[in-house]
């Protein structure tokens, strides 16, 4: 989702007369490795125009005026459709045990009085809640996703919710695509499914068949490989609405399903979301990815939420990775992973006209990683840290990024800075036409959250993590 976000006072009335730059802007011309759907160009080069990829083509084909050479590997943005983005805020939750499913810790006293409480103050405050979700948003962004899901907005059945309108797609709430509205994007994400009444259930079942609806992302399954209640959750999905097991539908977690499972989401075309480090953090396991790959099911990876799972993509993608090389022999290949995590999400979520990978006519949605020793494309991805970040661009407008090409990129605009584990880092906060402006930078935002966390007996969490070899 195109976010609105955070600048100071002064500076907002200059920006209120500023069109947005994603929208005038005719041309962002960037050279490095660029990785297509079909091929890695080495000296490749992206041209933007507006929101949208114009083309892409190699640096000795075109023009060498106004190219900018960024010495990185030029990914797509990644699509994180697993998330509790409003959660992330809270510092990491180190509960000591294992348990068999989701309910298990959701009932612990610990786990109330270090995340559900604080939580629960947070999305009763319309201020904070706000707050939170920019917080989380942004560090989403640090962690290379330009497409988020699982926001919570203050007044979920209104239009009134200018705080969710900002940086990171919102593809539950708010995505930015041409002619969608805030709160009716085409993609459902259900944290507990079966809660839902019969009728809510059938109405979008009905919504999937006629279109209305592109995506419905479920977590089920969430528990030990031999939790029964966990794996009863995929029989009560088949049922609920006249099936769900169709096209359009994915499984977040489905940590307890098995063959029998997987096989009868291949044949039924439900899409598997992975989230392997809070698998493991909880029920000391994950899913059984090699099964689901080898009957055909598409699998993408999102890290969760933080308190258990990831500070973002960039920190899952390489637990992924970790995970994977420990397997023999591995389930995926380097560049698998990596669609895991841009084109097949987007698939998922139906957004793959829209986003997912570096091709004319798509949303210019970009993440650029820094070159790093012999290390090709896919490796360096795949063993970044969250410094190894170069540049964020969601829309076509540089987002964040090292300061130095921030500046480059956005000479005339005001930029935030931040210093993420000692590198120096710019966040550009677009304004947003209609959308009232926040006055509060990045820095009073963080202020503030310290502040109310604290008096609640907690504190806030880092963007991200400086120990990116640590995965413990």
């Amino acid at each position: 989702m195109r976010v609105k976000y955070l600048v100071t006072a002064t500076f907002s009335i200059l920006l209120s007369v500023v069109p947005c730059l994603g929208q005038t802007d005719p041309n962002l011309i960037l050279r490095g490795t660029v990785v297509t759907p079909s091929e890695i160009l080495p000296d490749g080069v992206i041209s933007v125009s507006g929101a949208r990829i114009a083309d892409v083509t190699t640096f000795a084909s075109r023009s060498k005026d106004s190219t900018v050479e960024t010495d990185s590997f030029i990914f797509p943005g990644m699509i994180d459709l697993h998330d509790h983005i409003t959660w992330n805020l809270l510092p990491r939750w180190k509960p000591n045990e294992l348990f068999s499913n989701r309910y298990e810790w959701q009932q612990r006293t610990a786990y109330k009085i270090a995340l559900d409480g604080p939580h629960a103050k947070l999305a009763a405050d319309h201020v904070l809640i706000c707050d939170a979700d920019r917080f989380g948003e942004i560090k989403a962004i640090i962690g290379g996703s330009t497409s988020v899901v699982g926001s919570l907005t203050p007044s979920p059945n209104t239009d009134d919710n200018g705080c969710i309108i900002g940086l990171a797609r919102n593809l539950d709430n708010y995505s930015g695509f041409d002619g969608t509205t805030l709160n009716h994007e085409k993609l459902l994400y259900e944290v507990f499914p079966f809660e839902m009444k019969l009728s809510d259930a059938s109405r979008v079942r009905s919504d999937l068949d006629s279109g209305a609806l592109k995506a419905f992302l479920v977590h089920v399954g969430e528990g030990k490989p031999s939790d029964a209640a966990s794996a009863r959750e995929f029989r009560m999905l088949a049922k609920r609405g006249n099936g769900f097991l169709r096209p359009g539908v994915s499984v977040i977690h489905g940590v307890a399903l098995g063959r029998t499972e997987f096989k009868q989401m291949a044949d039924a075309g439900v899409g598997l979301i992975w989230s392997p480090r809070s698998n493991i953090e909880l029920y000391g396991a994950t899913t059984d990815v090699r099964t689901a790959k080898e009957l055909g099911v598409k699998i993408a990876l999102a890290p969760d939420w933080s308190p258990s799972g990831s500070d973002g993509m960039i920190e899952e993608l390489k637990y992924a990775a970790t995970w994977n090389a420990s397997q023999v022999p591995p389930v995926f290949d380097d560049a698998e992973l990596v669609r895991m995590a841009t084109s097949v999400p987007a698939m998922l979520a139906g957004a793959d006209q829209q986003i997912g990978s570096l091709t004319k006519g798509l949303y210019a949605d970009l993440l650029l990683i820094r070159k790093s020793g012999k290390l090709n494309a896919y490796e360096a991805l795949l063993h970044a840290q969250a410094t190894d970040v170069r540049l964020v661009v969601i829309g076509g407008v540089p987002t964040y990024g090292d300061w130095d090409l921030m500046n480059k990129l956005l000479p005339s605009r005001h930029l935030e800075p931040l210093a993420i584990c000692g590198t120096a880092k710019a966040l550009y906060i677009e304004p947003q036409n209609g959308v009232p402006e926040s006055q509060k930078t990045f820095k009073q935002i963080s202020s503030e959250l310290t502040s109310k966390l604290s008096a609640w007996g907690t504190s806030l969490a880092e963007l991200a993590p400086c120990q990116g070899d640590n995965l413990n």
